[in-house]
């Protein structure tokens, strides 16, 4: 039978606390670390099979998508982070990119699963329409 008593609730709620709280320092230094171009730090946030899968670019390795990441990097001027969310195994940010490219500020929502306190998995929707325009043939 669950133990339903307040005491093991409370148990319960405490337990999420921390592990929401391990996964919000997870990914506030994994974003402050690539944002601020940190690709070392970044990096060691993330497993080495890293399933990234974005608007532009698939990944299944970490380092690979750090290149990448690097890549993009250079052309960031800054970015501006609009809402968080986290839960047990993951997170969310929503957040403006202030690109030198033609496509400007580029609003993006990134979504991370964690696992083994590293994050497995990266889902990366913004719009490309003019990053893919603004690239050479």
């Amino acid at each position: 039978m669950l133990n339903s008593s307040p005491l093991a609730w409370a148990g319960i709620m405490s337990d999420n606390r921390e592990i929401i709280m391990d996964i919000r320092e997870l990914i506030d230094t994994y974003h402050q670390a690539w944002t601020s171009g940190d690709f070392a730090a970044a990096r060691a946030c993330l497993a080495d099979d890293l399933d990234f899968r974005g608007s532009m670019d698939a990944f299944s390795k970490a380092d690979d998508f750090i290149v990448a990441l690097m890549q993009f990097g250079q052309m960031l001027r800054n970015v501006t982070v609009l809402k968080r969310f986290y839960d047990h195994d993951g997170a969310a940010l929503l957040y403006d990119c202030d690109t030198v490219s033609p496509a400007g500020i580029i609003r993006t929502a990134e979504f991370f699963t964690v696992s083994d306190n590293r994050i497995f998995s990266i889902r990366l929707v913004f719009d490309a329409t003019a990053l893919r325009q603004a690239m050479p043939a």
